[in-house]
């Protein structure tokens, strides 16, 4: 496409092929992995999306896809909280160039003025990160954003804003299959682990062990069969943090089409950039484990990519149940 005068124009060369290009910038789990914290996709013309970057930049964005050309091109529409009122339209190539893909991404929507050349300052400058991010990722694999300043979370009066990671996820399974996948070893190394060990009983330990040997070991707070299970979820010190504990509950609520609506709430952060960055990284591998986790329990998939080894297969066992030591303990408030 040809651009105007004032539309920005960003170009920059990656080496890699345009099929993995085209997928970082299209496929959730690819998304979570460099760029925004947490994400949804219908990737499709016509189909929408919304991007949160909190706690990296304090901002949403939503649009809807207006054209797709897998590996080739990639046009949708766009409006965000950073430029209330602008209603913006993307264009993104991606044409072979050796070993490398050239990426063109034009961006149009902006006007003239005082006010409009800020922004389209601002605008210019965040295309200059997201490629420079993308060409970091797509070529090293690494998260960019590791080691990055962290927004302020202040509201009006100036008081600290208390982080909680909530979100809702449905999953076409019943209560005590999703529960099983939560508590059950074998069914954890399925979406989530390398290996686990769990103690299933209140006061109980899960320990939870990672591609790479990271290991973390939670106590098991409060516990209801295929109704509700909390951990105790320690930092051990990562992304800088003080040696703590913090708090995770999952709350599993059944539907009238005997699906399973999974509540999950991650509190206990404390303030500072260095509690910011925990939280931000939490948040956006909570939604990649968890999105995982649909896929694995509705189509047999585990989408992990050098992250876990386990795959689901049809020779799983079926019925398998989780130990019923205690069948209900101390409900909360």
């Amino acid at each position: 496409m040809v651009p105007r005068q004032h539309d920005i124009v960003q170009k920059l060369k990656i080496k890699a092929t345009p099929d993995r290009v085209f997928s970082a910038l299209t496929e959730e789990y690819e998304l979570l992995k460099w760029w925004p914290t947490q994400v949804e996709i219908d990737l499709r013309e016509g189909g929408g999306f919304r991007r949160n970057f909190e706690p990296y930049l304090d901002c949403l964005e939503k649009g809807q896809f207006l054209r797709i050309i897998p590996n080739q091109l990639l046009k949708y529409s766009a409006e965000s909280t950073d430029f209330p009122n602008v209603f913006r339209e993307i264009t993104i190539e991606f044409k072979p160039s050796g070993e490398h893909t050239q990426v063109l991404v034009t961006e149009t929507g902006w006007k003239r003025g005082r006010l409009w050349e800020k922004m389209h300052r601002t605008g210019e400058a965040g295309w200059k990160q997201i490629l420079h991010d993308l060409k970091t990722y797509c070529e090293t694999g690494n998260d960019p954003r590791i080691g990055r300043k962290i927004v302020s979370h202040l509201p009006e009066r100036g008081k600290p804003v208390k982080l909680v990671i909530k979100q809702r996820y449905l999953y076409k399974a019943k209560p005590k299959k999703v529960f099983q996948a939560l508590t059950v070893p074998d069914r954890l190394t399925k979406w989530f682990l390398k290996e686990a060990e769990v103690e299933f009983r209140r006061n109980g330990k899960i320990k939870m062990v990672w591609n790479g040997g990271y290991t973390l070991e939670c106590k098991i707070l409060k516990l209801e069969l295929n109704k509700k299970l909390t951990l105790g979820w320690p930092t051990n010190g990562w992304a800088g943090t003080p040696y703590a504990t913090t708090i995770v509950k999952f709350r599993f609520h059944p539907t009238e089409e005997e699906n399973t609506i999974l509540e999950v709430e991650h509190l206990g952060f404390g303030s500072g950039d260095a509690w910011a960055r925990y939280y931000g990284l939490t948040y956006s591998g909570w939604t990649y484990y968890l999105l995982n986790l649909k896929s694995v329990l509705e189509n047999g998939i585990d989408l992990r990519d050098g992250i876990g080894e386990s795959v689901i297969t049809e020779t799983e066992e079926n019925g398998k149940e989780a130990p019923e030591e205690e069948k209900t303990e101390e409900k909360e408030e």
